[in-house]
């Protein structure tokens, strides 16, 4: 009679993209595989693990994944002698974590064990082979980057939409995400600019709008800077930002160019006010109104003055409070440095 086998338990590792749409790469497709794999070695002496190791939404880019620290600690202890995955990209997209993991295994004496390169063991040759193929899986994830990075740039360039909330006012095609008009909210949109263009206040604009029960995007109550964020979004005005300036966008304007302009001016007429005097008004060459953003919250950032004696220094900030935004911490820059970088980096600068 022959002895029995010692049992070489297997731990199934899978591991879903979070840019992944695809049911055929999912955590539970990817372990049907491995299992089946598995059984089919059973009379060596393979056995699963009960525990499953599913990394649902997660990158191959980083280790910092729940299910692989689960695993990690597992291999640690001595509970396992081999580790499955449909694909070496699913263990990871990085050739450092790729040898990080794989010296993990190695020293804690657990194999590798890839469903799609069965023939891929512990000798040298397979190890070399299993770091091409990391190689190749970090040079597809980059070849990828690369292709959507293309992919983007070409849509601006060409006025179309990327990606990003959808402003009050459109909705975004299921299938090409590009805008399209709302027309209950597009009405409200042009009676804004309407009483902006009359010299109604953004406060008092605000008022109407929940007076009228008009629903903002978000379902909160309208608030003046929410207004202003409207008012001084180009988006309206059929136009997107490439680079350092505008271009004529695909979507649809709701307001035309005269009367955002004019919308513009009336604004900025009520922010170049000398801080602490009252009457006089001085005038500033904002260069970048309305088209520097906070790196943090994406938001327009707003003008701001500070007066120290005869002194006024000229600040860009973001206050991202407003609408009940968590708050930006100390975001606000020097508008002289911001805007020479600016000028410098697009050739328009002194010298």
């Amino acid at each position: 009679m022959a002895p029995a086998r010692t049992p070489i338990r297997c731990a199934i590792y899978t591991r879903q993209s979070v840019d992944t749409h695809d049911d055929l790469s999912s955590c539970q497709v990817q372990f049907d595989l491995c299992h089946a794999h598995v059984q089919s070695l059973r009379s060596l002496g393979y056995v699963v693990v009960e525990e499953r190791f599913d990394d649902e939404g997660y990158s191959g880019t980083t280790l910092d994944r729940p299910a692989l620290h689960r695993l990690l600690g597992l291999i640690r202890s001595g509970g396992i002698e081999k580790v499955v995955v449909h694909r070496l990209d699913r263990l990871s997209r990085n050739l450092r974590h790729f040898t990080t993991l794989f010296e993990e295994l190695k020293n804690n004496d657990v194999e590798l064990d890839v469903v799609t390169a069965p023939d891929t063991g512990a000798v040298a040759l397979d190890t070399l082979m299993l770091n091409i193929l990391a190689s190749f899986s970090e040079f597809e994830r980059d070849l990828t980057a690369s292709r959507i990075a293309e992919a983007r740039a070409h849509l601006k360039a060409h006025g179309r939409r990327i990606a990003g909330a959808t402003p009050f006012g459109y909705s975004a095609d299921r299938h090409t995400k590009q805008l399209v008009v709302c027309e209950e909210e597009a009405a409200a949109v042009i009676r804004m600019f309407k009483w902006a263009e009359a010299g109604v206040t953004p406060s008092v604009i605000a008022s109407c709008a929940n007076a009228l029960r008009w629903i903002t995007g978000g379902g909160n109550p309208w608030t003046a800077r929410h207004v202003l964020s409207i008012l001084t979004n180009h988006t309206y005005a059929g136009l997107v930002v490439h680079g350092f300036g505008f271009h004529e966008g695909c979507h649809p304007a709701l307001v035309d160019r005269e009367l955002y302009h004019r919308v513009q001016n009336l604004i900025a007429g009520r922010r170049t006010g000398i801080p602490g005097r009252r009457g006089g008004r001085a005038t500033f060459p904002w260069v970048l109104r309305g088209i520097l953003r906070c790196g943090g919250c994406g938001r327009l950032m707003s003008t701001h003055t500070v007066r120290s004696g005869p002194v006024i220094r000229c600040y860009y900030r973001c206050r991202s409070t407003a609408g009940g935004r968590e708050a930006c911490k100390g975001v606000m820059i020097s508008a002289y440095e911001i805007e020479t970088a600016v000028l410098s980096e697009i050739g328009a600068g002194p010298g």
